[in-house]
Protein backbone atom coordinates (compact mmCIF):
# COMPACT_ATOMS: atom_id res chain seq x y z
CA UNK A 1 0.00 0.00 0.00
CA UNK A 2 1.15 3.65 -0.98
CA UNK A 3 -0.06 6.62 0.05
CA UNK A 4 0.64 10.51 -1.68
CA UNK A 5 -0.21 13.91 -0.70
CA UNK A 6 -2.38 15.25 -3.41
CA UNK A 7 0.19 16.60 -5.93
CA UNK A 8 -0.88 20.26 -5.55
CA UNK A 9 -2.33 20.88 -2.36
CA UNK A 10 0.71 19.10 -0.29
CA UNK A 11 -2.08 18.30 2.21
CA UNK A 12 -1.01 16.82 5.67
CA UNK A 13 -1.07 13.47 6.33
CA UNK A 14 -4.54 12.97 7.53
CA UNK A 15 -5.69 15.28 5.12
CA UNK A 16 -3.75 13.60 2.20
CA UNK A 17 -6.34 13.13 -0.87
CA UNK A 18 -5.59 9.76 -2.32
CA UNK A 19 -4.70 6.40 -0.59
CA UNK A 20 -2.82 3.68 -2.86
CA UNK A 21 -4.84 0.35 -2.03
CA UNK A 22 -2.61 -2.37 -4.35
CA UNK A 23 -2.17 -0.10 -7.39
CA UNK A 24 -5.34 1.72 -7.09
CA UNK A 25 -5.66 5.13 -5.96
CA UNK A 26 -9.13 5.88 -3.81
CA UNK A 27 -10.03 9.05 -1.76
CA UNK A 28 -9.31 8.89 1.74
CA UNK A 29 -12.78 9.11 2.66
CA UNK A 30 -13.49 5.94 1.93
CA UNK A 31 -9.96 4.74 4.25
CA UNK A 32 -9.92 4.38 7.99
CA UNK A 33 -7.75 7.29 9.90
CA UNK A 34 -6.09 4.82 11.73
CA UNK A 35 -4.87 2.95 8.14
CA UNK A 36 -3.78 6.50 7.04
CA UNK A 37 -1.71 6.59 10.10
CA UNK A 38 -0.51 3.42 9.90
CA UNK A 39 1.59 4.08 6.43
CA UNK A 40 4.19 6.08 5.32
CA UNK A 41 3.61 9.25 3.00
CA UNK A 42 5.28 9.62 -0.95
CA UNK A 43 5.19 12.26 -3.17
CA UNK A 44 3.91 12.15 -6.86
CA UNK A 45 6.47 12.10 -9.84
CA UNK A 46 5.91 13.84 -12.70
CA UNK A 47 2.22 13.77 -14.30
CA UNK A 48 3.59 13.30 -18.23
CA UNK A 49 2.52 9.63 -19.18
CA UNK A 50 2.50 8.02 -22.44
CA UNK A 51 -1.07 7.45 -22.64
CA UNK A 52 -3.73 8.92 -20.95
CA UNK A 53 -7.10 6.69 -20.90
CA UNK A 54 -10.30 8.73 -19.72
CA UNK A 55 -13.16 5.83 -18.32
CA UNK A 56 -11.94 2.98 -16.51
CA UNK A 57 -14.61 0.40 -17.73
CA UNK A 58 -14.12 -2.83 -19.42
CA UNK A 59 -12.67 -0.89 -22.91
CA UNK A 60 -10.83 1.41 -20.81
CA UNK A 61 -9.17 -1.18 -17.90
CA UNK A 62 -8.74 -3.65 -21.07
CA UNK A 63 -6.48 -1.35 -22.95
CA UNK A 64 -4.69 0.19 -19.90
CA UNK A 65 -3.66 -3.63 -18.90
CA UNK A 66 -2.27 -4.14 -22.98
CA UNK A 67 -0.76 -0.96 -22.89
CA UNK A 68 0.95 -1.78 -19.21
CA UNK A 69 1.81 -5.03 -20.56
CA UNK A 70 3.74 -3.42 -23.33
CA UNK A 71 5.33 -1.33 -20.67
CA UNK A 72 4.05 2.14 -21.61
CA UNK A 73 3.61 4.46 -19.13
CA UNK A 74 -0.52 5.03 -18.73
CA UNK A 75 -2.83 6.81 -16.38
CA UNK A 76 -6.28 5.35 -15.95
CA UNK A 77 -8.97 7.75 -14.96
CA UNK A 78 -12.55 6.72 -13.68
CA UNK A 79 -15.12 9.40 -12.59
CA UNK A 80 -17.27 6.37 -10.51
CA UNK A 81 -16.22 4.85 -7.59
CA UNK A 82 -15.86 0.83 -8.46
CA UNK A 83 -17.59 -1.53 -8.02
CA UNK A 84 -20.52 0.22 -9.68
CA UNK A 85 -23.01 -0.50 -12.00
CA UNK A 86 -23.04 1.29 -15.25
CA UNK A 87 -26.32 2.77 -16.45
CA UNK A 88 -27.28 0.16 -18.79
CA UNK A 89 -25.03 -2.99 -20.16
CA UNK A 90 -26.13 -6.56 -22.04
CA UNK A 91 -24.13 -8.53 -19.15
CA UNK A 92 -23.91 -11.38 -21.65
CA UNK A 93 -19.77 -12.76 -22.71
CA UNK A 94 -18.92 -15.32 -24.63
CA UNK A 95 -16.03 -17.58 -25.31
CA UNK A 96 -14.54 -15.10 -27.47
CA UNK A 97 -14.82 -12.10 -25.32
CA UNK A 98 -13.32 -14.24 -22.12
CA UNK A 99 -10.19 -15.39 -24.36
CA UNK A 100 -8.98 -11.87 -25.08
CA UNK A 101 -9.73 -11.71 -21.58
CA UNK A 102 -6.98 -14.61 -20.60
CA UNK A 103 -4.79 -12.63 -22.84
CA UNK A 104 -4.26 -9.64 -19.95
CA UNK A 105 -4.38 -11.90 -16.59
CA UNK A 106 -7.68 -11.23 -16.41
CA UNK A 107 -9.03 -14.11 -13.54
CA UNK A 108 -12.67 -15.71 -14.82
CA UNK A 109 -12.96 -17.06 -11.14
CA UNK A 110 -12.83 -12.78 -10.12
CA UNK A 111 -14.67 -11.37 -12.41
CA UNK A 112 -17.05 -14.68 -13.23
CA UNK A 113 -17.15 -15.13 -8.96
CA UNK A 114 -20.20 -17.08 -8.12
CA UNK A 115 -22.14 -16.35 -11.33
CA UNK A 116 -23.27 -19.49 -13.26
CA UNK A 117 -22.40 -20.57 -16.78
CA UNK A 118 -25.55 -21.11 -18.67
CA UNK A 119 -25.48 -23.54 -21.75
CA UNK A 120 -28.82 -22.60 -23.15
CA UNK A 121 -30.61 -19.74 -24.95
CA UNK A 122 -34.82 -20.11 -24.81
CA UNK A 123 -37.00 -18.52 -26.81
CA UNK A 124 -40.63 -18.21 -26.92
CA UNK A 125 -43.11 -16.20 -28.55
CA UNK A 126 -46.17 -16.43 -26.85
CA UNK A 127 -47.99 -19.67 -26.91
CA UNK A 128 -46.92 -20.18 -30.56
CA UNK A 129 -43.54 -21.85 -30.10
CA UNK A 130 -41.14 -22.30 -27.54
CA UNK A 131 -36.98 -22.94 -29.16
CA UNK A 132 -33.98 -24.09 -27.18
CA UNK A 133 -30.93 -23.98 -28.59
CA UNK A 134 -27.62 -24.82 -26.89
CA UNK A 135 -24.31 -22.47 -26.76
CA UNK A 136 -21.63 -24.12 -29.55
CA UNK A 137 -18.58 -25.08 -28.85
CA UNK A 138 -15.93 -22.26 -29.98
CA UNK A 139 -12.80 -20.53 -28.98
CA UNK A 140 -12.62 -23.76 -26.44
CA UNK A 141 -16.09 -23.22 -24.77
CA UNK A 142 -19.52 -23.77 -24.85
CA UNK A 143 -21.07 -21.69 -22.13
CA UNK A 144 -21.59 -18.00 -21.86
CA UNK A 145 -21.73 -15.83 -18.36
CA UNK A 146 -24.13 -12.94 -18.06
CA UNK A 147 -22.16 -11.37 -15.18
CA UNK A 148 -22.55 -8.94 -12.84
CA UNK A 149 -20.92 -5.46 -14.68
CA UNK A 150 -20.04 -4.24 -11.15
CA UNK A 151 -17.69 -7.05 -10.08
CA UNK A 152 -16.81 -7.81 -13.17
CA UNK A 153 -15.72 -4.15 -13.87
CA UNK A 154 -13.62 -4.07 -10.82
CA UNK A 155 -12.18 -6.74 -11.54
CA UNK A 156 -10.75 -5.71 -15.01
CA UNK A 157 -9.55 -2.54 -13.07
CA UNK A 158 -7.75 -4.15 -10.63
CA UNK A 159 -6.36 -6.14 -13.88
CA UNK A 160 -5.31 -2.90 -15.28
CA UNK A 161 -3.81 -1.19 -11.69
CA UNK A 162 -1.32 -4.37 -10.94
CA UNK A 163 0.41 -3.47 -13.81
CA UNK A 164 3.71 -1.90 -12.77
CA UNK A 165 3.46 1.14 -15.50
CA UNK A 166 -0.19 1.81 -14.62
CA UNK A 167 -1.31 4.29 -12.47
CA UNK A 168 -5.15 4.03 -11.88
CA UNK A 169 -7.56 6.68 -10.29
CA UNK A 170 -10.85 6.79 -9.00
CA UNK A 171 -13.75 9.42 -8.57
CA UNK A 172 -11.63 11.82 -11.06
CA UNK A 173 -13.88 13.82 -13.46
CA UNK A 174 -12.29 14.88 -16.89
CA UNK A 175 -14.04 18.43 -17.61
CA UNK A 176 -11.46 19.03 -20.97
CA UNK A 177 -8.96 18.44 -23.38
CA UNK A 178 -5.36 20.54 -23.51
CA UNK A 179 -4.65 21.39 -26.29
CA UNK A 180 -1.32 22.75 -28.30
CA UNK A 181 -1.28 24.05 -31.85
CA UNK A 182 -4.15 21.71 -33.11
CA UNK A 183 -2.86 18.56 -31.12
CA UNK A 184 -4.49 16.88 -27.98
CA UNK A 185 -1.86 17.11 -25.15
CA UNK A 186 -3.01 16.20 -22.19
CA UNK A 187 -6.30 16.57 -19.80
CA UNK A 188 -7.66 18.59 -16.54
CA UNK A 189 -9.92 17.46 -14.24
CA UNK A 190 -10.59 16.87 -10.81
CA UNK A 191 -11.50 14.43 -7.83
CA UNK A 192 -14.88 15.94 -5.97
CA UNK A 193 -13.85 18.52 -3.26
CA UNK A 194 -10.25 18.81 -4.44
CA UNK A 195 -8.37 21.47 -6.48
CA UNK A 196 -8.15 20.90 -10.67
CA UNK A 197 -5.26 19.08 -11.75
CA UNK A 198 -3.67 18.74 -15.46
CA UNK A 199 -1.70 15.23 -16.91
CA UNK A 200 -0.18 15.67 -20.43
CA UNK A 201 0.56 12.61 -22.37
CA UNK A 202 1.74 11.89 -25.98
CA UNK A 203 -2.02 10.14 -26.31
CA UNK A 204 -5.42 10.86 -25.00
CA UNK A 205 -8.27 8.03 -25.29
CA UNK A 206 -11.66 8.11 -24.66
CA UNK A 207 -13.04 5.54 -23.34
CA UNK A 208 -15.80 7.15 -21.44
CA UNK A 209 -19.05 5.46 -23.36
CA UNK A 210 -21.77 6.75 -25.59
CA UNK A 211 -21.78 10.40 -24.15
CA UNK A 212 -18.28 10.71 -24.48
CA UNK A 213 -16.88 13.76 -23.54
CA UNK A 214 -13.08 13.03 -25.34
CA UNK A 215 -15.49 12.71 -28.34
CA UNK A 216 -17.10 15.83 -27.80
CA UNK A 217 -14.20 17.95 -26.80
CA UNK A 218 -12.57 16.51 -29.82
CA UNK A 219 -15.49 17.38 -32.40
CA UNK A 220 -14.97 13.98 -33.80
CA UNK A 221 -17.22 13.23 -36.65
CA UNK A 222 -20.49 10.65 -36.69
CA UNK A 223 -21.17 8.71 -39.35
CA UNK A 224 -22.78 5.58 -40.55
CA UNK A 225 -25.86 6.54 -37.99
CA UNK A 226 -28.94 5.09 -37.84
CA UNK A 227 -31.75 6.80 -36.13
CA UNK A 228 -34.83 5.20 -37.98
CA UNK A 229 -35.37 2.22 -35.43
CA UNK A 230 -34.87 4.19 -31.74
CA UNK A 231 -35.16 1.36 -29.10
CA UNK A 232 -35.02 2.09 -25.60
CA UNK A 233 -34.63 -0.43 -22.02
CA UNK A 234 -35.12 -1.15 -18.53
CA UNK A 235 -33.58 -3.25 -16.37
CA UNK A 236 -33.14 -4.17 -12.12
CA UNK A 237 -31.51 -7.54 -11.47
CA UNK A 238 -33.90 -9.58 -8.66
CA UNK A 239 -33.19 -12.49 -6.39
CA UNK A 240 -35.35 -15.47 -5.08
CA UNK A 241 -37.20 -15.72 -8.59
CA UNK A 242 -38.35 -19.32 -9.80
CA UNK A 243 -35.93 -20.85 -12.13
CA UNK A 244 -36.73 -21.12 -15.61
CA UNK A 245 -36.85 -25.24 -15.29
CA UNK A 246 -34.85 -27.87 -13.76
CA UNK A 247 -32.41 -27.51 -16.58
CA UNK A 248 -29.42 -25.22 -15.25
CA UNK A 249 -28.91 -21.60 -15.77
CA UNK A 250 -30.51 -19.94 -19.11
CA UNK A 251 -30.47 -17.19 -21.12
CA UNK A 252 -34.66 -16.76 -22.03
CA UNK A 253 -36.39 -14.44 -24.22
CA UNK A 254 -40.09 -13.59 -24.54
CA UNK A 255 -41.97 -12.03 -27.30
CA UNK A 256 -45.34 -11.19 -27.17
CA UNK A 257 -46.76 -7.66 -27.82
CA UNK A 258 -45.34 -6.62 -31.43
CA UNK A 259 -42.31 -3.96 -30.40
CA UNK A 260 -41.20 -4.86 -27.26
CA UNK A 261 -39.34 -7.81 -25.92
CA UNK A 262 -38.13 -9.41 -22.39
CA UNK A 263 -34.60 -10.92 -21.55
CA UNK A 264 -34.03 -12.76 -18.48
CA UNK A 265 -30.64 -14.24 -17.74
CA UNK A 266 -29.47 -16.01 -14.61
CA UNK A 267 -26.94 -13.86 -13.22
CA UNK A 268 -24.15 -13.98 -10.43
CA UNK A 269 -24.89 -14.46 -6.44
CA UNK A 270 -28.54 -16.57 -7.20
CA UNK A 271 -29.79 -13.15 -8.84
CA UNK A 272 -31.64 -12.97 -12.42
CA UNK A 273 -31.20 -9.87 -14.97
CA UNK A 274 -34.75 -9.13 -16.00
CA UNK A 275 -34.51 -6.75 -19.48
CA UNK A 276 -37.43 -5.11 -21.00
CA UNK A 277 -36.33 -3.55 -24.33
CA UNK A 278 -38.92 -1.95 -27.50
CA UNK A 279 -39.62 0.78 -29.51
CA UNK A 280 -38.66 3.61 -27.70
CA UNK A 281 -42.35 4.78 -28.59
CA UNK A 282 -43.34 2.11 -26.86
CA UNK A 283 -41.02 2.42 -23.39
CA UNK A 284 -42.21 5.51 -22.99
CA UNK A 285 -44.09 5.43 -19.44
CA UNK A 286 -47.86 7.74 -18.86
CA UNK A 287 -47.53 11.00 -17.99
CA UNK A 288 -46.83 11.13 -14.41
CA UNK A 289 -45.57 7.34 -14.70
CA UNK A 290 -42.45 6.69 -12.76
CA UNK A 291 -39.92 4.43 -14.62
CA UNK A 292 -39.76 1.81 -11.71
CA UNK A 293 -44.12 1.79 -12.21
CA UNK A 294 -43.77 1.43 -16.05
CA UNK A 295 -41.27 -1.53 -15.72
CA UNK A 296 -43.42 -3.90 -12.89
CA UNK A 297 -46.53 -2.98 -15.28
CA UNK A 298 -45.19 -4.41 -17.88
CA UNK A 299 -43.73 -7.03 -16.25
CA UNK A 300 -46.88 -8.23 -14.33
CA UNK A 301 -48.66 -8.17 -17.85
CA UNK A 302 -46.72 -11.12 -19.10
CA UNK A 303 -47.80 -14.41 -17.03
CA UNK A 304 -44.91 -16.21 -18.50
CA UNK A 305 -42.88 -13.88 -17.01
CA UNK A 306 -44.47 -12.85 -13.55
CA UNK A 307 -45.22 -15.98 -12.88
CA UNK A 308 -40.89 -16.32 -11.46
CA UNK A 309 -40.92 -12.72 -9.89
CA UNK A 310 -44.42 -12.93 -8.37
CA UNK A 311 -42.39 -13.90 -5.02
CA UNK A 312 -39.24 -12.48 -5.76
CA UNK A 313 -37.42 -9.38 -4.75
CA UNK A 314 -35.71 -6.74 -6.58
CA UNK A 315 -31.91 -6.07 -5.93
CA UNK A 316 -31.55 -3.08 -7.60
CA UNK A 317 -33.67 -0.30 -8.76
CA UNK A 318 -34.23 0.37 -12.24
CA UNK A 319 -32.00 0.97 -14.38
CA UNK A 320 -31.89 1.84 -18.18
CA UNK A 321 -31.46 3.97 -21.70
CA UNK A 322 -33.50 5.85 -23.76
CA UNK A 323 -32.79 5.78 -27.69
CA UNK A 324 -30.11 3.79 -27.53
CA UNK A 325 -27.43 5.21 -30.16
CA UNK A 326 -26.63 3.65 -33.45
CA UNK A 327 -23.35 4.79 -34.97
CA UNK A 328 -19.37 5.01 -35.07
CA UNK A 329 -16.96 7.64 -34.75
CA UNK A 330 -13.48 9.06 -36.12
CA UNK A 331 -11.49 6.27 -34.14
CA UNK A 332 -8.76 9.28 -33.40
CA UNK A 333 -6.94 12.41 -34.74
CA UNK A 334 -3.58 14.46 -33.66
CA UNK A 335 -2.97 13.53 -29.75
CA UNK A 336 -6.49 12.17 -29.39
CA UNK A 337 -8.38 8.14 -30.11
CA UNK A 338 -11.85 6.76 -29.07
CA UNK A 339 -12.02 3.15 -28.05
CA UNK A 340 -15.43 0.51 -26.80
CA UNK A 341 -18.57 2.93 -26.81
CA UNK A 342 -16.60 5.75 -27.72
CA UNK A 343 -16.18 4.69 -31.05
CA UNK A 344 -18.73 2.34 -32.22
CA UNK A 345 -22.52 2.03 -30.35
CA UNK A 346 -25.21 0.06 -31.44
CA UNK A 347 -28.09 -1.71 -30.44
CA UNK A 348 -27.73 -4.65 -27.13
CA UNK A 349 -30.55 -6.72 -28.87
CA UNK A 350 -27.93 -9.60 -29.65
CA UNK A 351 -25.74 -8.70 -26.30
CA UNK A 352 -22.70 -7.90 -28.34
CA UNK A 353 -21.13 -4.41 -26.40
CA UNK A 354 -18.54 -6.50 -24.06
CA UNK A 355 -17.21 -7.77 -26.69
CA UNK A 356 -16.80 -4.55 -28.90
CA UNK A 357 -15.43 -3.21 -25.87
CA UNK A 358 -12.51 -5.89 -25.24
CA UNK A 359 -12.55 -6.06 -29.28
CA UNK A 360 -11.66 -2.65 -30.22
CA UNK A 361 -9.00 -1.93 -26.81
CA UNK A 362 -7.22 -5.31 -28.19
CA UNK A 363 -6.74 -3.30 -31.35
CA UNK A 364 -6.16 0.18 -30.27
CA UNK A 365 -3.22 -1.09 -28.21
CA UNK A 366 -1.67 -2.83 -31.11
CA UNK A 367 -2.12 0.36 -33.02
CA UNK A 368 -0.61 2.21 -30.44
CA UNK A 369 2.51 -0.25 -29.41
CA UNK A 370 2.90 -0.34 -33.15
CA UNK A 371 3.10 4.05 -33.01
CA UNK A 372 5.19 3.98 -30.43
CA UNK A 373 7.85 0.97 -30.33
CA UNK A 374 7.65 -0.22 -33.84
CA UNK A 375 8.16 2.71 -36.51
CA UNK A 376 4.72 3.76 -37.54
CA UNK A 377 3.59 7.17 -37.80
CA UNK A 378 0.22 7.85 -35.82
CA UNK A 379 -1.67 8.27 -38.97
CA UNK A 380 -0.66 4.85 -40.51
CA UNK A 381 -1.26 2.83 -36.93
CA UNK A 382 -4.70 5.10 -36.94
CA UNK A 383 -5.63 3.85 -40.34
CA UNK A 384 -4.99 0.26 -38.99
CA UNK A 385 -7.05 0.61 -36.45
CA UNK A 386 -10.20 1.74 -38.00
CA UNK A 387 -9.83 -0.61 -41.09
CA UNK A 388 -9.58 -3.59 -38.20
CA UNK A 389 -12.20 -2.41 -36.29
CA UNK A 390 -14.61 -2.03 -39.20
CA UNK A 391 -13.58 -5.52 -40.54
CA UNK A 392 -15.02 -7.38 -37.27
CA UNK A 393 -17.56 -4.80 -36.06
CA UNK A 394 -19.59 -3.90 -39.25
CA UNK A 395 -20.92 -7.04 -40.71
CA UNK A 396 -22.62 -7.03 -37.00
CA UNK A 397 -23.71 -3.44 -37.19
CA UNK A 398 -25.77 -4.72 -40.16
CA UNK A 399 -27.56 -7.71 -38.80
CA UNK A 400 -28.09 -6.47 -35.82
CA UNK A 401 -29.94 -3.73 -37.09
CA UNK A 402 -31.63 -6.20 -39.51
CA UNK A 403 -32.75 -7.97 -36.54
CA UNK A 404 -34.37 -4.51 -34.17
CA UNK A 405 -36.30 -4.25 -37.55
CA UNK A 406 -37.27 -7.89 -37.96
CA UNK A 407 -38.01 -8.22 -34.03
CA UNK A 408 -38.97 -4.87 -32.84
CA UNK A 409 -40.04 -2.37 -36.00
CA UNK A 410 -42.19 -5.79 -37.95
CA UNK A 411 -45.70 -6.94 -37.10
CA UNK A 412 -45.48 -10.69 -38.38
CA UNK A 413 -49.01 -12.71 -38.71
CA UNK A 414 -49.44 -14.84 -35.98
CA UNK A 415 -50.12 -17.81 -38.50
CA UNK A 416 -46.98 -17.07 -40.41
CA UNK A 417 -44.71 -16.95 -37.27
CA UNK A 418 -46.31 -20.31 -35.88
CA UNK A 419 -45.52 -21.71 -39.73
CA UNK A 420 -42.91 -20.29 -41.53
CA UNK A 421 -40.62 -18.39 -38.70
CA UNK A 422 -41.16 -21.75 -36.39
CA UNK A 423 -40.11 -24.30 -39.06
CA UNK A 424 -37.11 -22.03 -39.90
CA UNK A 425 -35.63 -21.13 -36.03
CA UNK A 426 -35.92 -24.84 -35.35
CA UNK A 427 -34.13 -26.35 -37.81
CA UNK A 428 -30.92 -27.75 -36.45
CA UNK A 429 -28.48 -25.97 -38.76
CA UNK A 430 -30.03 -22.88 -38.63
CA UNK A 431 -29.74 -23.06 -35.03
CA UNK A 432 -26.09 -24.00 -35.45
CA UNK A 433 -25.25 -21.06 -37.10
CA UNK A 434 -26.94 -18.43 -35.62
CA UNK A 435 -25.48 -19.77 -32.47
CA UNK A 436 -22.15 -19.63 -33.74
CA UNK A 437 -22.80 -16.41 -34.80
CA UNK A 438 -23.72 -14.73 -31.17
CA UNK A 439 -20.51 -16.24 -30.19
CA UNK A 440 -18.72 -14.96 -33.20
CA UNK A 441 -17.50 -17.77 -34.14
CA UNK A 442 -19.52 -17.11 -37.44
CA UNK A 443 -19.73 -13.73 -39.31
CA UNK A 444 -22.86 -13.05 -40.70
CA UNK A 445 -22.02 -13.83 -43.88
CA UNK A 446 -21.48 -17.31 -42.92
CA UNK A 447 -24.01 -17.61 -41.10
CA UNK A 448 -26.66 -16.64 -43.71
CA UNK A 449 -29.00 -19.30 -44.70
CA UNK A 450 -28.61 -20.18 -49.04
CA UNK A 451 -31.72 -20.84 -50.55
CA UNK A 452 -31.25 -24.27 -50.33
CA UNK A 453 -31.33 -24.48 -46.70
CA UNK A 454 -33.82 -22.15 -46.47
CA UNK A 455 -36.27 -24.50 -48.29
CA UNK A 456 -34.94 -28.09 -46.64
CA UNK A 457 -36.14 -25.89 -43.07
CA UNK A 458 -39.41 -25.35 -44.74
CA UNK A 459 -40.31 -28.89 -46.09
CA UNK A 460 -38.79 -30.71 -42.52
CA UNK A 461 -41.36 -28.16 -40.68
CA UNK A 462 -44.06 -28.77 -42.86
CA UNK A 463 -43.84 -32.51 -42.45
CA UNK A 464 -43.52 -32.50 -39.21
CA UNK A 465 -46.10 -30.52 -38.62
CA UNK A 466 -47.91 -32.91 -40.84
CA UNK A 467 -46.59 -35.86 -38.74
CA UNK A 468 -44.56 -37.16 -40.92
CA UNK A 469 -40.91 -38.58 -40.64
CA UNK A 470 -38.46 -35.59 -41.84
CA UNK A 471 -36.81 -36.71 -45.01
CA UNK A 472 -33.71 -35.76 -44.25
CA UNK A 473 -31.58 -35.14 -41.37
Amino acid sequence: MKVIRHPNTGAAPLRAAFVFLGDTIFPTKSVSSTLIRSIRFMHTTSSHYDIVIVGGRPAGSTLAARLGQAGLRVLLLERATLPSRPPASSPAIYAKTMQMLEDIGADVAVYARNTPRFTRWITEYRDAFTLVNRVPHAFGRDYGYAIDRARFDEALWRTAARRPTVTARQNFAVSDLLWDNGRVVGVRGRTPGCPEETFTADLVVGADGRFSLVARKANAREYLRRDNLPTSLLYAYWKNALPYDEGGPVVYAYGGETGVGFLLMDSADGSLAVVIEGQAAKMEPARGQSAEAFYLEKLRAVPQIWRRLANAERLTDVHGMKRVGNLYREPGGPGWALVGDALHQKDPLDGQGIFDAVFTAKTLAQAIVDWKRNGKSWAEALRWYRREVHAETFPMYIETLRRVRRDLYTAHPDWLIRTVGRWLLDDPEMKRRIGLLLVRGLTPDEAAPSPGLVLRALLRGLRQSAGLRPAFS
